[in-house]
C-alpha cells in the first residue's frame, strides 16, 4: 500500500473528520438505543467520513470461544480469531492498551492475510466494563494513517463506548438486588411477544405481604437483606431462560417464555412456591414470608406489551384482595380467575364435557423425502362442539392434567382403531401419538398403551410416542426406566420439539429415543434467515452420530422443502405437505401416493443447501484422501451449485475461481495442509456469507 506524506492540513481534515464520525455517532443514536446502538453508529460513522478507513467492527470476549466480530462493516471477511497470546488482538486485550498493527509485519496472523491487498494497517482498542472485555477494531487503507492522526481519537471511542456501557448498565439494573428494572422489561417484554409465535408466554407480578409492616418492625436493613434473598431465591427457582425483574420496593416481575402448555407454567410456579415455603432468617429469626402473585399469559392475552404488564398487575391486586388456596390468580378479561367463578367453573365443564363423546383425531403426513412416500402419521387432537373444530389452544389450557391424560389416551385408542382399518384395507402406516412426560411417569399409562396395542392387534413397532419434553423429564430417575418399558414392548419413541431444553441434548444418548422433531422454530422463515441451515445440518450431523432419526417440523413452503432436502434431512412435516386433515383426506391424497415437491431449480436457498453439504464433504476428503479428488470433475460447471448464480451474485465468480485454485494446490501438494485448510475455510465462509446476505436482502 502507498505510504502518503501528508501536510498538516491533510491530517488536520483527518482528525476533523475522525471528531465528526464521534459526533453524528452520539447525536444519531435514541438515548436509550444502549451500547450496541452506539457502537454500530460508530462503525459506520467512521466510515462514511473518511475514505482511507476501510474496515470497523467490534468483538466481545467469551471464556473458551473465539473472537468473532460484531457488526462488521467495510470489508466482509467474518475471521474467527481463536486465542493465542501472540495475536494481536489477545495482546490488546491482555494488556489493556490500543495497538496499531502492520499487515506486513512477518509474524501477521493467518486470519489478517488475506486482507493485505485491501488494508496497510489496523488499530485495536481495547475497552469493556465488570469484566466483560472487548475490541474495538478498524482498517486503513494507508500506511502509518493512525499514527499521523493520533491514536488518541480511538482511545477516545474505547472510553465513549465504555461510558455508554456503564450508563446502560446501571439505568436498566436494580442497585439493591442487581436484577433488570422496568426499562429492560419493556424492551425484553416486546421482543419476547415477538418471538412467541404459537407458544405461551407468562408475565406474573409478585410482591411481598405486609412489606411495609416488616420494615417498621425490622428496620430497613433488614427489609433490604429479605428483599436480596427473595430475589435469589426466586432466580435459582425460574428456568435458565425466564427473568425476573424489580419494578421498585418489594414488586417483582418475572417474564417466563417459551411454554408449551399450561402445565409447564404449573410447574415453574410450583417451585417457586416450594422456595417461598421456607423460613427467613432475619436478626437471627425465622420469618415467614407470604407473596401475592398475578399472572396474565400470552396469547389469551393479546394484548400490547403495557397492556400485559397492567393486567398482570390487575390480577395482582386482585389476588390481594381476595386470598384463596391457589397460588396465583389469572387475569381474565371476563373475570379474573377464581377456581370458585362462575365463569371458570362453567369454561372448565364445556372443555371437560366435550372429552367424553367429542374428540376428533386429525392426521398430519410425516413425508419421507428420499421416496416422496408417507410412512408416518402425527395423530392430533381437535374437540368438536357444534360443528367446529376447535384447535388445541382453545382448550388444553384449560383442563386439568388429568384431562389432558385422557385426551392423550383417547387419541391414541382412536389412532390405534384407524390403523386397523387401514391395515385391513392394505394401506400400511405409522402413527405417532403425543404424551405429555409426566404422563409416561404413571404405571395405568404404560398399562393402557400395551392394552391398546393388542386391542387392535397393533404391532408396537408401528406406533410412535411422542414425548413432549419438559424441563424436568430427563431428570427423573424413573423415566428412562419407563421408557425402557415402552422399548420392551417394541414401541418408537420420539422426543419432541427438540431445542426447547438444549440441555437434554447432552443427554439424548443415555434415553433410548428412535427420533428427535427438531423445534420449528429452527425451520420457520429460513427463507428469510438462511444461516439457520447451518445449524439444520448440524443437527443431522447429531442425530445421525446418535443414531436416530431428525425430523424437521414447519416445513412451510416448497422452496424450504427442497433445501432441507438437498441437507440429506429424510423425513420432514409441516403445511407446505399439509396441514392436519381427516381420516378421509389422508386416504385419498396421501396413502401409497408418491408426493413430488420440487422448488425452482434457480432458488438460492436451495443453492445455499447444496453448496453448504458440497463444501462440508468436500473439505472431509481433503483432509483425509486429497490425491481421490478430480479437481475437473467436481469443478465442473453443470455440477457446482455456485455456477448459475454468478450472473445474479457477481462476486461468486472470482470467488469461486479462488476456491477452485485452492482446491487444486492441495489436491497437488503445493501448500501446507493446515495452511491450506484455512484458506479452503475462509473461502467457503465467505461465498455462504454473500449468499446469505442476498437472500436476506431480497426477503
Amino acid at each position: 500500500m502507498p505510504n502518503p506524506i501528508k501536510n498538516a492540513a491533510a491530517i488536520e481534515r483527518d482528525r476533523s473528520a475522525l471528531f465528526s464520525a464521534m459526533l453524528q455517532a452520539l447525536s444519531a443514536v435514541p438515548a436509550d438505543a444502549g451500547a450496541y446502538g452506539f457502537l454500530n453508529a460508530l462503525c459506520q460513522s467512521i466510515l462514511d467520513n473518511n475514505s482511507t478507513l476501510k474496515w470497523a467492527w467490534y468483538a466481545f470476549q467469551a471464556p473458551g470461544k473465539p473472537l468473532r466480530p460484531y457488526h462488521e462493516l467495510g470489508i466482509q471477511h467474518h475471521p474467527d480469531i481463536l486465542e493465542n497470546p501472540q495475536d494481536p488482538c489477545y495482546q490488546v486485550l491482555s494488556s489493556n492498551t490500543a495497538m496499531t498493527y502492520s499487515l506486513d509485519n512477518p509474524d501477521c496472523p493467518k486470519w489478517l492475510l488475506p486482507l493485505r491487498k485491501q488494508l496497510s494497517e489496523i488499530i485495536l482498542v481495547p475497552f469493556g466494563i465488570e469484566g466483560q472485555k472487548a475490541l474495538g477494531v478498524v482498517g486503513s487503507s494507508e500506511s502509518c494513517y493512525f499514527e499521523q492522526v493520533g491514536t488518541e481519537f480511538f482511545s477516545a471511542f474505547a472510553y465513549m463506548g465504555d461510558m455508554i456501557m456503564s450508563l446502560q448498565q446501571h439505568a436498566r439494573r436494580d442497585p439493591l438486588t442487581g436484577l433488570y428494572n422496568r426499562m429492560e422489561l419493556d424492551d425484553r417484554l416486546e421482543q419476547a411477544l415477538h418471538t412467541a409465535d404459537q407458544r405461551l408466554l407468562a408475565v406474573a407480578m409478585l410482591d411481598l405481604d405486609n412489606f411495609k409492616e416488616i420494615n417498621e418492625k425490622l428496620g430497613r436493613l433488614a427489609g433490604d437483606q429479605i428483599l436480596v434473598e427473595f430475589s435469589q431465591r426466586i432466580q435459582k427457582s425460574l428456568r435458565s431462560h425466564d427473568i425476573i425483574f424489580r419494578m421498585g420496593g418489594d414488586e417483582f416481575v418475572l417474564l417466563i417464555e417459551n411454554l408449551e402448555r399450561w402445565a409447564d407454567l404449573e410447574v415453574v410456579m410450583e417451585r417457586i412456591r416450594m422456595t417461598l415455603d421456607r423460613a427467613f432468617t432475619v436478626n437471627q429469626s425465622e420469618l415467614r414470608i407470604q407473596v401475592s402473585i398475578g399472572v396474565t399469559v400470552y396469547p389469551l392475552d393479546d394484548g400490547k406489551a403495557r397492556d400485559i404488564i397492567h393486567h398482570a398487575d390487575l390480577a395482582l391486586h386482585q389476588a390481594k384482595r381476595h386470598k384463596t388456596a391457589q397460588f396465583y390468580t389469572l387475569y381474565d378479561p371476563s373475570s379474573f380467575y377464581d377456581p370458585k367463578t362462575p365463569q371458570i367453573i362453567a369454561r372448565q365443564q364445556r372443555f371437560r364435557a366435550l372429552l367424553a363423546e367429542h374428540v376428533v383425531t386429525l392426521y398430519q403426513p410425516i413425508i419421507h423425502t428420499p421416496s416422496g412416500r408417507i410412512h408416518e402419521l402425527e395423530a392430533l387432537a381437535r374437540l368438536e362442539e357444534n360443528g367446529i373444530l376447535l384447535e388445541t389452544g382453545e382448550f388444553l389450557p384449560w383442563l386439568a392434567a388429568e384431562d389432558r391424560r385422557k385426551l392423550s389416551c383417547t387419541v391414541l385408542e382412536q389412532a390405534a382403531r384407524q390403523w386397523r382399518l387401514w391395515q385391513d384395507a392394505g394401506q400400511s402406516v405409522s402413527i405417532a401419538v403425543n404424551f405429555e412426560p409426566q404422563d409416561l411417569l404413571l404405571e395405568e399409562v404404560i398399562q393402557s398403551i400395551e392394552n391398546t396395542l393388542l386391542r387392535f392387534q397393533m404391532p408396537a413397532g408401528q406406533l410412535i410416542i411422542e414425548v413432549l419434553e419438559g424441563d424436568e423429564f430427563l431428570d427423573y430417575a424413573s423415566a428412562k426406566a419407563q421408557l425402557g418399558r415402552l422399548k420392551e414392548l417394541g414401541v418408537r419413541i420420539a422426543l419432541d420439539d427438540l431445542g426447547t431444553a438444549y440441555a437434554s441434548l447432552l443427554r439424548l444418548k443415555d434415553y433410548p429415543f428412535d427420533a428427535v422433531k427438531l423445534d420449528q422454530a429452527f425451520s420457520r422463515h429460513l427463507e428469510k434467515r438462511p444461516r439457520d441451515l447451518h445449524f439444520l445440518a448440524s443437527m443431522l450431523e447429531m442425530a445421525n452420530g446418535l443414531g436416530v432419526e431428525l425430523i424437521v417440523e414447519g416445513i412451510e413452503n416448497a422452496e424450504v422443502f427442497s433445501a432441507v432436502t438437498a441437507l440429506g434431512i429424510r423425513q420432514v412435516q409441516g403445511y407446505a405437505i399439509s396441514r392436519p386433515i381427516s381420516v378421509g383426506e389422508i386416504s385419498q391424497r396421501f396413502l401409497g401416493q408418491q408426493i413430488s415437491m420440487q422448488s425452482s431449480s434457480s432458488s438460492l436457498l436451495v443453492s445455499f443447501a447444496r453448496f453448504l453439504v458440497l463444501a462440508k464433504g468436500l473439505r472431509a476428503v481433503l483432509q483425509s484422501m486429497p490425491q481421490s479428488i478430480n479437481v475437473q470433475l467436481t469443478c465442473d460447471n453443470l455440477s457446482c451449485p455456485l455456477y448459475p448464480l454468478m450472473n445474479i451474485i457477481p462476486s461468486l465468480r472470482e470467488q469461486r475461481a479462488q476456491l477452485q485454485q485452492v482446491i487444486a494446490d492441495i489436491v497437488g501438494n503445493h501448500l501446507s495442509s493446515e495452511y491450506s485448510m484455512e484458506i479452503y475455510d475462509h473461502l467457503t465462509a465467505n461465498i455462504l456469507n454473500a449468499m446469505a446476505a442476498h437472500i436476506t436482502a431480497q426477503s
